[in-house]
């Protein structure tokens, strides 16, 4: 008993301590898109605001809402990215408008909103997307100045932009979807200690918040997701530690759980949910690594 305990120990150690020599994940293929969508009705007429627009998560998102007709207004701010977003959304017969800023700047906010207003457009889906991860392994490589730059702009700045546009869903009778993207890290430990902290605060605050805006019927969730990541051709990256397909999850997919989370016909009673998007990359551990499902 001992001894098979030791082994055990060994081997989780091994997996965790020298990745490298795990056998390369043989990839797998995806099984075809269905060939039949709901195209242009969950979210016809909508206001999304969404902010980090122009890049992966944020623009998969945006192109995804558009597809269900809704209205796009995108915080971006990369001039050529705001460019491009806007000539791919520009194929939908819908409103589309680039903010070109960084969410930091809270008087451009204030000034967005008085241009939404000033021209009668009501916010119903606001989607906190914008983060920051500083790639330092570890709290000794840390310094105070990035733990402030990471709660910033994943946590104090979209809250500044939530709580702007939830008094305005508020005074208006907005029945509003607010969605933030945390991570898998609001749980599972990432090396990145100031990014695992930050998503795990915005964990919090979803649930938080959906209680605080809920007799004002304003929903509130959020989106975990896994690896996002694909190839200039829109194909997936192998990783074999993401136990369904093994490979990257392509952005596009958390844009539908967006347009899920965000759309009344699917989740008019839903709120304080974090939906968890990693393909199973999560449920990996030293067990899986010893006993490999076959």
């Amino acid at each position: 008993m001992k001894f098979n305990l030791q082994k055990r120990l060994k081997a989780g150690v091994k997996a965790f301590v020298n990745p490298s020599k795990l056998q390369t994940a043989k990839f797998r293929e995806v099984p075809p898109e269905p060939s039949v969508i709901i195209s242009d009705r969950l979210l016809k007429n909508k206001n999304v605001l969404i902010t980090g627009a122009g890049y992966n998560i944020g623009r998969s998102i945006a192109l995804e809402m558009a597809q269900q007709g809704a209205n796009i207004f995108a915080i971006e701010r990369s001039q050529e990215r705001a460019e491009q977003l806007q000539h791919e959304l520009n194929l939908y017969p819908i409103q589309v408008k680039c903010f070109i800023f960084d969410i930091s700047e809270q008087e451009k906010i204030l000034n967005l909103c008085k241009e939404l207003e000033a021209s009668q457009i009501n916010i119903d889906i606001l989607v906190n997307n914008v983060a920051l991860k500083i790639d330092k392994i570890g709290l000794k490589s840390l310094k105070l100045e990035d733990w402030h730059s990471t709660f910033n702009i994943n946590v104090f700045e979209p809250m500044f932009l939530t709580q702007v546009i939830a008094n305005r869903m508020r005074d208006r009778q907005t029945q509003g979807s607010i969605l933030f993207v945390t991570s898998i890290h609001q749980w599972e430990i990432s090396r990145w200690v100031s990014y695992s902290a930050s998503k795990a605060a915005l964990g919090a605050i979803v649930q938080e918040l959906a209680v605080d805006l809920a007799p004002h019927n304003i929903r509130v969730n959020g989106i975990a997701p896994g690896w996002i990541a694909e190839n200039e051709d829109g194909t997936a990256l192998p990783h074999p530690y993401t136990v369904l397909y093994e490979h990257s999850i392509p952005p596009r997919y958390i844009g539908r759980a967006a347009v899920y989370l965000a759309s009344d016909y699917f989740s008019k009673f839903t709120t304080g949910t974090i939906l968890k998007i990693d393909a199973g990359l999560s449920l990996y551990n030293s067990r899986v690594y010893e006993h490999p499902p076959h």
